[in-house]
């Protein structure tokens, strides 16, 4: 069931050899890395297009014209829109202002939490019925879905990104402000060699 008042961002970036997961490149390869990017954003796709839950905007870097990002918003009939700003919280940050303009809530997720399905979707998406902010965790430390249902914007500013503080920093600012929130079950993402092989035996199952 479409839910109107909700809008999904879907933050990625284009599978360009060289510029995506770059971490993994040392132990996987070059087009090993590229071929995961390319596979995590259609699974993505996929996965939100079946469940048919509300809006999806792809947010895309470098820029909305990639092939490939025009072929996805071909094939899956999403709304396509580059991403805005010099780090990952502006960006966040960018996207979740303009998308409150248009709707009540806004969840945003990235590609590369395979584990992150339509069942936690759905629970962050009740969870903003109650709760300002709603997070999943992941287990490094960050988080791989945060909703709001108001701008928020201190929760992208001077945030270690990429490091194992971004939660506990998270939580901290909402404290700070009184603001109420709620955390789901943490899931993994994909960001180091022993992820990827729990991806490659994940994808085995499902």
């Amino acid at each position: 069931m479409m839910n109107e008042d909700t809008i999904i961002l879907v933050f990625a970036k284009a599978p360009i050899e060289g510029q995506v997961n770059t971490r993994l490149i040392p132990d996987i390869g070059v087009r090993a890395a590229t071929r995961l990017q390319h596979d995590l954003i259609h699974q993505r796709l996929m996965m939100l297009r079946q469940a048919k839950l509300c809006a999806v905007t792809l947010m895309c870097a470098p820029d909305a014209e990639q092939a490939f990002f025009l072929e996805c918003g071909r094939q899956y009939a999403v709304n396509l829109l580059q991403q805005s700003g010099d780090n990952l919280g502006n960006r966040m940050s960018s996207g979740i202002t303009a998308a409150l303009k248009n709707y009540k809530y806004c969840i945003v997720i990235g590609t590369d939490a395979p584990a992150l399905d339509e069942r936690l979707i759905v629970q962050a998406m009740k969870t903003l019925y109650r709760k300002d902010v709603v997070f999943v965790p992941a287990e490094d430390g960050g988080y791989v879905l945060v909703g709001l249902r108001r701008n928020c914007d201190f929760l992208f500013e001077d945030i270690s990104w990429g490091t194992a503080d971004v939660m506990q920093q998270s939580r901290t600012r909402l404290d700070e402000k009184k603001i109420s929130y709620q955390e789901l079950e943490t899931c993994w993402d994909v960001d180091r060699l022993d992820d990827y092989q729990r991806y490659l035996e994940f994808r085995k199952v499902v």
